[in-house]
């Protein structure tokens, strides 16, 4: 089988959901009122896009490097890409280190296929922080470049209209039963999460079918 890699490239990509992505806290001001915003998303979330772009054509092997590393060697139709993980050397005793130096390994190893690598290039967003509970006072709002086109069907910059165009419509109409929402529930999925009436697909703006489709996604994923 031939790999189409700039398309697979593309796919791996992707924005993952924005309900996907966490917020933990980085560098603080002296007076550690304030903290720098640093977007992650759990490596569950990488093994979906893996399984979803090319199901049972990757893998993954972790090599110890000595006592506080790990490689992941992260390969998807025979090509193979690494990085490496460290052990939280603050917490030498945490029963999870081994686990966070893989989770670290394997994310950065998706990242040189462009797996999550954009949430390396989001803009620094600094917020109030609660040093107390060690945790982040503020959910910063992730820039429209950085959130996911409607269709994965078929990777490609779309030039975004007020609303959907017939085409457009349609493949939304298409993933949806895809999905396990006929066309006959599709409108009253709409009206339900957009809270008000929609009488056709074609209705809906961009952003609207975003929030369709998210939700739509969201609930799939749960009762899997």
């Amino acid at each position: 089988m031939t790999i189409n890699w700039k398309t697979l490239l593309t796919q791996l990509s992707e924005p993952f959901a924005k309900e996907d992505i966490f917020w933990r806290a980085g560098a603080t001001t002296r007076d550690k009122k304030r903290a720098q915003a640093l977007a992650y998303a759990e490596p569950r979330i990488y093994e979906d896009r893996l399984n979803e772009v090319c199901p049972g054509d990757w893998s993954v092997k972790f090599i110890p490097w000595g006592e506080t590393r790990l490689i992941c060697e992260l390969t998807i139709h025979g090509v193979t890409r690494s990085s490496t993980g460290e052990f939280d050397s603050e917490k030498r005793n945490a029963i999870a280190e081994g686990t966070v130096a893989e989770a670290q390994a394997f994310k950065r190893a998706c990242s040189k296929f462009g797996l999550g690598r954009y949430l390396y290039d989001l803009p620094i967003v600094w917020v109030d922080y609660d040093e107390e509970k060690s945790r982040l006072k503020e959910t910063p709002e992730i820039p429209n470049r950085y959130l996911p086109r409607i269709s994965l069907e078929e990777p490609q910059v779309l030039e975004f209209a007020s609303t959907l165009s017939p085409e457009r419509a349609s493949a939304m109409s298409s993933e949806l039963e895809k999905i396990g929402y006929p066309k006959r529930e599709q409108l009253r999925l709409a009206s339900s999460v957009l809270e008000k009436p929609i009488k056709d697909l074609t209705h809906l703006s961009d952003g609207e079918a975003f929030e369709v489709w998210s939700y739509a996604k969201r609930i799939h994923r749960q009762a899997a």
